[in-house]
C-alpha cells in the first residue's frame, strides 16, 4: 500500500465518521482513532512481527530514506486537513516541478479552523506531492517530496 492509498483511506475513515478503524495487508496493520470532530487522534502502525513504528522525523525538511540523499520530505508538523492552495479557486502553491527556496509556502495544514501555512524549509524542485488537496494528514506524514539544490 501506498502513501497516496493510505492518504485516501483515512480520508473515507472520516468521512464515513468511524471511531476507530483497523486495516491489516499482509505483515503491515494500521490503527487509526478519531476525534469527536472528525479529526485523526491518533494512529499506529506495525509489522505482524510487532516492530515498533519509527517515530515521525521532524515537521520542516527530513531526509527521504531513498538512494538519492538530495530529496527531502516536508512533513506535517500537525494532524489537520491538508489544502495545496489558499483558497477553493485559487491556484496550488506548489505544482510538481515548482521551483521553491526556504521561505516558499508549499500547502497549509488546518487544525480546528486555523489555517497554518508550512514552508518549504529547503530550496530546490518539487518532485512528488503525496497528500491530497483536502485529505486528513497526521504529524510526521511526507506531505510533499522536494530535491534539494547541492
Amino acid at each position: 500500500m501506498n502513501s497516496g492509498e493510505i492518504l485516501a483511506l483515512l480520508q473515507r475513515i472520516r468521512e464515513l465518521g468511524y471511531k476507530h478503524f483497523r486495516f491489516a495487508q499482509g505483515d503491515v496493520v494500521l490503527e487509526v482513532d478519531v476525534d469527536s470532530s472528525g479529526n485523526i487522534a491518533s494512529g499506529r502502525s506495525r509489522t505482524a512481527a510487532a516492530a515498533p513504528a519509527p517515530a515521525p522525523s521532524s515537521a520542516s525538511a527530513a531526509p527521504q530514506a531513498s538512494a538519492d540523499p538530495n530529496v527531502v520530505a516536508i512533513r506535517a508538523p500537525m494532524s489537520g486537513t491538508f489544502y495545496r492552495a489558499p483558497s477553493p479557486n485559487a491556484p496550488p502553491f506548489v505544482e510538481v516541478g515548482s521551483r521553491v527556496d526556504a521561505s516558499s509556502t508549499v500547502c497549509i495544514v488546518e487544525v480546528m479552523k486555523l489555517f497554518n501555512t508550512i514552508a518549504a524549509g529547503v530550496s530546490g524542485t518539487v518532485v512528488e506531492i503525496v497528500a491530497a488537496n483536502e485529505a486528513a494528514v497526521t504529524t510526521g506524514m511526507p506531505l510533499i517530496w522536494i530535491k534539494a539544490d547541492s
